[in-house]
């Protein structure tokens, strides 16, 4: 199941470079154009107050996308870390407001889940902690998501919840066929006897995964 998880790992590290490359050629094209404004300050010294204070207010706008452009890096490599750090983990305590948000950052790395699809997640206000093993359940949260993917069209809208230690996926979009739910059931397998999967609406699915150690 681990080898299983860092293969995903892996399939992903494209769209991952490609997450990251984004804020940072934001940062070098902002950077180079704070650099040019203040060679221009240095002539203007003394001069047109007026010019100094606009060039500076650009420099303070710039350097807000260069914090947030870093903050974005700083966001994808932390969920990069603790994805490859909970594969060692097995068998833990797992925080499920924070497994939500790290997995479904984590799968900003695939084009499909990032520019195809309406996501809401909602993780709710409360923590939630439950006792399982992480590379199972995150085998069958991704593979839940993968399938709904698989079975719908882009622009889908799905949107992901935590209710009552329960994980919730809603898709108008899915119908839930006989390929669909036996897909789920399989993806699920190895979280049998710990978590049940409940599927509802042959169109605008529910597919909710209770785990029983709540």
């Amino acid at each position: 199941m681990k080898q299983k998880v860092l293969a995903h790992i892996g399939s992903l590290m494209g769209g991952m470079v490609h997450n990251i490359n984004t804020p940072l050629m934001w940062i070098m094209g902002r950077a180079q154009l704070v650099q040019s404004r203040n060679e221009k300050l240095d002539a203007l010294n003394g001069k047109d107050r007026e010019d100094l204070h606009t060039i500076k207010a650009k420099n303070s706008k710039d350097l807000k996308s260069i914090q947030d452009g870093a903050d974005k890096i700083d966001h994808i490599l932390k969920s990069l870390g603790y994805k490859i750090q909970m594969t060692n983990e097995g068998y833990t305590s797992i925080e499920l407001r924070e497994f939500l948000e790290r997995e479904t950052d984590f799968l900003l790395a695939d084009m499909r889940f990032k520019h195809e699809t309406v996501r809401e997640v909602a993780p709710g206000p409360r923590s939630c902690y439950v006792k399982f093993d992480y590379n199972t359940l995150s085998c069958a949260f991704i593979g839940i998501i993968d399938t709904i993917m698989d079975a719908t069209e882009k622009g889908r809208a799905l949107k992901i919840s935590l209710e009552n230690g329960a994980i919730l996926f809603r898709c108008p979009d899915l119908k839930l066929t006989a390929e669909v739910r036996a897909r789920l059931e399989s993806v699920c397998l190895g979280i049998r006897g710990r978590a049940d999967i409940v599927m509802g609406g042959e169109d605008g699915a529910e597919i909710s995964l209770w785990i029983k150690d709540v």
